[in-house]
């Protein structure tokens, strides 16, 4: 946490002056420091949680080898965020969420996610609230440049038993996703983007961002599966197959 503070110290005054001074060559100057900024942050993150918590990492599949790559994950935990950005950011491409509008007032990593600009979603189920948010999708898909990494969630929010109840999900450890975000993301984006699809299994019942923080779990698996958006063709139908095949990668760890 306080590599992200410091980081915030230092992106803070860039995001001002970036807004001051609309230039090109300071938009890409500013650009450059905020990236290895970011790298730096997830190098520490990922040095910390394997070498001084003691965290094992056991990665399935390959790491993340592509400039600007689409990624999709189950959420279970805010610690999702540095196991997702060690797969993908640590020897790639800076990863951007797509979050919620309420999470910008949690301290330091909401600030973070504000100064970054990050897509704010209401995550509502009313059809105003929904089209904006789409709206704002479809805007950051547009401008998704040819480096950086998109996630997102397609379960809209963390995994609990008690939403597990609520929604009736088909799915014994995970909750229904939603298609609509990556239905709005391959209209707008090539087909041939690469999609990448994660799979956390933390191997317990309910994961903690401060309980991983001091080392529990003390392992968790990570499944990394490669994709295109052209394999897409009905986006909900290959959501459920997939969400199906990952809830087979849990059922087997446990057996």
């Amino acid at each position: 946490m306080a590599n992200l503070l410091i980081g915030l110290c230092v992106l803070f005054p860039l995001a001002v002056i970036n807004l001051l001074l609309p230039f090109t060559f300071v938009s890409r100057a500013c650009f450059l420091i905020v990236d290895h900024l970011y790298r730096w942050c997830v190098r520490v993150d990922s040095f910390w949680m394997q070498r001084v918590v003691g965290i094992e990492l056991i990665v399935i599949g390959e790491p993340n080898s592509h400039a600007a790559p689409v990624v999709i994950c189950n959420h279970q935990s805010w610690f999702d965020i540095p196991l997702v950005q060690d797969v993908i950011s640590r020897r790639g491409p800076m990863l951007k969420f797509l979050v919620k509008q309420e999470l910008v007032w949690v301290p330091i990593i909401g600030w973070i996610c504000l100064v970054l600009n990050f897509p704010r979603l209401n995550r509502s189920k009313k059809g105003g609230a929904q089209k904006a948010d789409f709206s704002i999708i479809e805007k950051t898909t547009k401008a998704h440049g040819k480096q950086g990494a998109l996630l997102i969630f397609p379960e809209g929010t963390r995994f609990t038993r008690d939403k597990h109840e609520s929604q009736q999900s088909p799915y014994q450890n995970l909750l229904k996703p939603r298609a609509g975000g990556l239905r709005v993301i391959k209209t707008n984006t090539d087909p041939t983007t690469p999609l990448v699809d994660i799979t956390i299994d933390y191997g317990v019942e309910k994961p903690n961002i401060w309980r991983c923080l001091h080392g529990n779990p003390r392992r968790i698996r990570i499944t990394v599966e490669h994709f295109t958006l052209a394999e897409l063709d009905n986006v909900e139908d290959w959501l459920n197959q997939r969400w199906h095949e990952k809830d087979a990668v849990f059922k087997q760890v446990k057996n």
